[in-house]
């Protein structure tokens, strides 16, 4: 079965999503600026809302739009946000930290990790940022933490599918997931067959 997990937009395009047949969502407010943080009331019903119809809920935890890094009081929020997710029974959360050298910002990423502890854990689509010569020490350090689920979009300008089958074999060596991001409802049958993955990430709600 081919799976696209939709990025929704708040709480209102939850039941709709289910009822069109997804059995996994990802919410995120202000997806204008690239996604940040529901609030706790918003998270704490998308989540009874989704166990109900046996959905997997994953959120995004971002402090706002715009690319990373973050500083210190922005990692204090983005932990924060990971312990009132994992209290109310979120099933995974999604999140990245670079440096300004488009490294993985260990330091920040270290408490958000601890945080999270029983949610499954995503690395967001900050990791098209990282130097492709230094994605598979990144992904090494990804696996050792815990993470699941690496989301891509492809290299811009490049050939996605290219740049996509790299990192799959990087992260098929440890363990991970590749789950290639923004592909259109009429690509993913063709992307699925030539990467041999069931899982995308996007804005369609799509089961086959």
């Amino acid at each position: 079965m081919l799976l696209v997990e939709p990025l929704l937009e708040n709480y209102p395009q939850l039941p709709a999503a289910v009822e069109a047949g997804a059995k996994r969502v990802a919410l995120a407010d202000n997806l204008a600026v690239g996604g940040t943080t529901i609030s706790k009331g918003v998270m704490g019903e998308a989540v009874r809302y989704a166990h109900e119809h046996q959905v997997t809920l994953d959120v995004v935890i971002a402090p706002r739009g715009g690319h990373s890094p973050y500083d210190d009081v922005e990692i204090k929020m983005m932990e924060a946000d990971l312990l009132e997710a994992q209290q109310l029974g979120v099933d995974g959360a999604i999140f990245g930290a670079l440096t300004l050298q488009h490294q993985l910002d260990q330091e920040a990423l270290s408490p958000l990790i601890a945080a999270a502890g029983g949610m499954t854990l995503t690395f967001s689509t900050a990791f098209d940022q990282i130097r492709p010569q230094d994605r598979g020490v990144a992904i090494d350090w990804l696996a050792g933490q815990g993470f699941d689920h690496v989301l891509s979009t492809g290299l811009a300008n490049e050939d996605r599918l290219e740049d996509w089958t790299m990192t799959k074999r990087l992260t098929d060596s440890v363990g991970l997931t590749l789950v290639p991001a923004g592909v259109t409802a009429n690509e993913v049958k063709q992307i699925a067959d030539q990467l041999g993955t069931n899982l995308f990430y996007g804005k369609k709600v799509l089961s086959l």
